[in-house]
Parts: C-alpha cells; structure tokens; sequence
C-alpha cells in the first residue's frame, strides 16, 4: 500500500469506522498524545516524524508498523 492509498483508506475508516477500529484509534491516539513528536497545531494535531494528521492516522489500516517511532501495537 503506497502513502496515497494509505491516507485515502485512513480518511475513509474515520467516517465509519467499526467498534475494533474504533477502539484501535483510541488506543493509538491515547500512545500519540504522550509522545513528544505529537504536536497540536492550530489548524491541525499531527506527527512532526511523518507529518500526518492524527485524527486520521489513527485509521490506517496499515497496522502498528504505521507509526514511525513504532509506539503503536496494534
């Protein structure tokens, strides 16, 4: 899955995600909250290592190999 397909199918599960995706998010938001890479920005919070808005990639269904300081296990 190229970064394009990767950020298209996060936007995707945000709108309606599952109960297990749901739940998935949740946890890796809580990881990407106490990181020092996380910043909250004033028009969006995102990841200063990939640059990515983590309201939705929390999404990914690229699994935990997602996160670029592979913090996430799941």
């Amino acid at each position: 899955m190229n970064k394009i397909e990767e950020i298209i199918e996060s936007y995707k599960i945000s709108f309606n995600p599952s109960e297990e995706q749901e739940r998935i998010a949740k946890n890796r938001l809580a990881i990407c909250l106490d990181c020092p890479s996380w910043v909250k920005g004033a028009i969006r919070d995102y990841c200063k290592e990939c640059g990515c808005t983590t309201s939705k990639k929390i999404y990914t269904p690229k699994g935990s190999d997602a996160c670029p300081l592979h913090k996430w296990t799941e």
